[in-house]
């Protein structure tokens, strides 16, 4: 019986720290990390709030994307918005970047207005990015992003 606990005790433990090692390296949760790997792009220190979704995992498989959302002050926008490479811009476009499959939608309070910017941009890992910019407050912004890998 004694020998049966360890196992499992074992077994518990290298679990929780392969689950901790994804996480670290942005292949689950919801975080930076997560962002960086899957959009190739560097979020300022004030990002906050971050909302994965997506199969982005499986793009050496099939068609997948990358559905990310987080919050920064306003003031690092230029710094962020600088590293994109913008093949195109439109300005206060309805409606959102994702599409429509249910893994790839995000929910935020802020997004239920126009956006102010939307970027399409060469993506530094997949085929393509989308970026949208939204308005929270005077101080702050949204940031929904969409990587597809076709």
């Amino acid at each position: 019986m004694r020998k049966f606990i360890s196992v499992m005790l074992m077994v518990v433990i290298l679990c929780s720290l392969a689950y901790g090692l994804l996480f670290f390296f942005g292949y689950s949760g919801n975080s930076a990390a997560r962002v960086r790997r899957e959009h190739g792009l560097k979020v300022p220190h004030s990002a906050r709030g971050f909302v994965c979704r997506g199969d982005a995992w499986m793009h050496l498989l099939m068609d997948s994307g990358a559905a990310s959302a987080f919050e920064m002050e306003a003031s690092d926008l230029p710094s962020f918005v600088a590293q994109l490479k913008i093949v195109q811009t439109n300005e206060c476009l309805p409606g959102y970047i994702f599409p429509g499959n249910s893994q790839y939608q995000i929910h935020r309070p802020w997004m239920s207005g126009i956006s102010i910017k939307t970027y399409r941009c060469a993506s530094p890992t997949g085929d393509s990015l989308e970026v949208q910019i939204g308005a929270i407050d005077e101080a702050h912004v949204g940031v929904l992003l969409y990587t597809d890998w076709n």
